[in-house]
């Protein structure tokens, strides 16, 4: 009986231990994935490419689309604590990311414009994996992907169910 009890001691002590190892190698939190606090190229996973505003624009509307990576300011993103996530803002033209007219279908398009802290315009980053976030739109409850799963330059960026295809990974 003492045998039994001192082997099960043994075990029980060993899974803590094991579990509190693994747990200090982790990640401390999910933001290590993406830090929003300052300006970054946001890249998808299955292209490699950097999210951007297209053609450099600064005006209201402009769309959202991939490129391949490079230094300028339309790669850069950084994000503010808002409402229920984050508002993401463009370096080059100072506007926030937004599903365009509020949508909340599969398929809307993603742009730019003025920053006013609408739900369409707040995005909650989620973690998905070792430095991979989803960004999800706060008013559609959608993610941010580049549409038919195109690797392509100028493929436009939308929002559709989540599904953490590779589509819609981001680091």
């Amino acid at each position: 009986m003492r045998f039994t009890a001192a082997k099960n001691l043994r075990r029980t002590l060993g899974a803590a231990v094991g579990a509190l190892l693994i747990s200090l190698a982790l990640p401390a939190s999910p933001a290590a994935a993406i830090d929003l606090s300052q300006w970054a190229q946001l890249v998808k996973v299955d292209s490699s490419m950097c999210l951007e505003v297209g053609g450099w624009s600064t005006a209201n509307g402009a769309g959202v689309n991939q490129w391949n990576c490079h230094t300028g300011a339309n790669q850069q993103w950084a994000g503010v604590e808002y409402g229920g996530g984050y508002l993401i803002y463009n370096r080059h033209s100072g506007k926030c990311l937004e599903v365009r007219d509020w949508s909340k279908a599969n398929g809307a398009t993603i742009g730019q414009w003025d920053c006013h802290g609408g739900a369409n315009q707040q995005w909650s980053p989620r973690y998905a994996g070792e430095y991979l976030v989803t960004l999800v739109n706060v008013n559609s409850g959608k993610c941010l992907e580049i549409g038919d799963w195109r690797t392509d330059n100028g493929a436009p960026a939308t929002q559709w169910d989540c599904h953490n295809g590779l589509n819609q990974l981001w680091y």
